[in-house]
């Protein structure tokens, strides 16, 4: 009989794959394969087939994850008095979170762009954008016109692939 520890470092990322594939996202996938092998430590001697049994396993855990979702997390933390109920917004918090939308926003457009909005943030001219990072007011003008409208198509709900909201 393998060790635990052997079969622990030998199935542990396929079984992570395993879930990623069948529709859990990375972090689902990590937190359902660790429990799934805390299950399979337990029941080590009476196991026939751990892979089989630490792979069902898994999925059912990012299943009943998927189950107990967001809601009831939240539902949890408000009863808790961790977070306000709806209505008693966290000023705060919702400063963060906008904030964090347009970090979000701005990490979805090429570095050229992002460069030149920021200069434009901090309240240069296209000249002085030009200057300051050796590229042609053209250029400039041409990746300010392009965040923008990048950006616009965010706002009005019409984002392309790879970019965040």
């Amino acid at each position: 009989m393998r060790a635990f520890g052997e079969f622990f470092r030998d199935a542990y990322q396929p079984l992570v794959r395993d879930v990623i594939f069948a529709g859990g996202d990375p972090h689902e996938a990590e937190d359902a394969v660790s429990a799934a092998m805390v299950e399979v430590l337990q029941r080590w001697g009476a196991i026939a087939n751990p892979r089989a049994y630490a792979r069902r396993t898994a999925l059912n855990h990012m299943i009943k994850g998927r189950q107990r979702g967001p809601q009831r997390i939240s539902a949890r933390l408000i009863e808790r008095g961790d977070v306000p109920p709806e209505g008693d917004e966290d000023p705060g918090l919702l400063v963060w979170e906008q904030q964090e939308w347009v970090t979000l926003l701005l990490k979805s457009l090429p570095e050229a762009q992002r460069q030149v909005l920021a200069c434009l943030v901090d309240m240069f001219t296209p000249q002085e954008i030009a200057q300051l990072l050796g590229k042609t007011e053209v250029a400039v003008r041409q990746n300010l016109r392009a965040a923008r409208k990048r950006l616009a198509g965010c706002l009005d709900g019409h984002e392309t692939e790879g970019e965040a909201r």
